[in-house]
């Protein structure tokens, strides 16, 4: 349901600059088809509207949820969560999800962020104020494979995904995107304008270096990549090179004493 999730939001970013009548008529086709799912997030914003100051408005959305963004934390065994309240067994149950779909909104004053089911649960979220970062990282990263659908022409695919990465005060904030996010995300600094001003960069900004050692995903991607060539020599090392200088070690007074009897041998004839 996490398509779902994101599908709605899309739509309703688009809603937010356009009028009823500007909707085509496959897209309120699509609209009726998920009325359960928007009747839900409807009721979401209602809950999010005390949030906001007066005057702050909404002005776009941003979903998240596991694969096309990131999953670590939120399947499995570190997405496991339990939904106590009526509203959150009730997203649990229309959605077909925990803490997986994510949603950060755009005011022109900040960025809020919250997993669902934690909103539903106990009010959590985060705030992001624009004035309180530096900088943002917006990275792209690329990766290739070989499309194998044609046996004896394979074609080679690239694949684009981008690291979104920012301090806002003593809060950091790192999330990947898919190509459409990112286009979303890119019209929103184009179109906010306290966020417009934020400096782009494709490097980690950090205001301490304990937060940069230990909040840096890209830093410590690289010390694991480290750490398993480090173990992998290790045992190659352990399982190998040493067990051979060993046998070598321990065989060479033999080899000695049959190099002496062979010279002896050769005095003697």
């Amino acid at each position: 349901m996490s398509t779902h999730f994101k599908n709605i939001f899309y739509h309703l970013d688009e809603q937010l600059s356009a009028s009823s009548e500007d909707l085509s008529e496959s897209a309120k086709k699509k609209l009726f088809g998920q009325v359960k799912f928007y009747i839900f997030i409807q009721d979401l914003l209602k809950r999010v509207e005390p949030l906001l100051n007066n005057g702050e408005e909404i002005k776009g959305y941003l979903p998240f949820s596991p694969g096309p963004n990131s999953s670590i934390a939120n399947v499995g065994m570190m997405g496991m969560a339990y939904a106590k309240t009526e509203e959150a067994r009730n997203y649990v149950k229309a959605f077909n999800d925990v803490r997986g779909n994510r949603l950060m909104i755009f005011t022109e004053e900040r960025m809020i962020f919250m997993t669902i089911v934690e909103f539903l649960e106990d009010q959590t979220y985060f705030s992001y104020p624009y004035e309180s970062i530096d900088s943002i990282r917006l990275k792209q990263h690329t990766a290739s494979y070989f499309d194998w659908e044609k046996r004896f022409s394979p074609k080679r695919v690239k694949i684009h995904w981008y690291t979104f990465d920012f301090q806002a005060g003593n809060n950091i904030f790192t999330e990947t995107l898919d190509e459409k996010d990112t286009e979303l995300l890119k019209e929103k600094m184009n179109s906010i304008e306290q966020l417009k001003s934020i400096m782009i960069t494709d490097n980690v900004k950090r205001k301490s270096t304990f937060d940069f050692l230990f909040s840096n995903v890209n830093l410590q991607l690289k010390v694991l990549i480290a750490l398993i060539i480090l173990a992998a020599v290790a045992i190659l090392i352990g399982s190998f090179i040493i067990p051979l200088f060993t046998n070598t070690a321990f065989n060479l007074p033999t080899v000695g004493r049959q190099l002496y009897q062979a010279s002896q041998l050769s005095l003697l004839t």
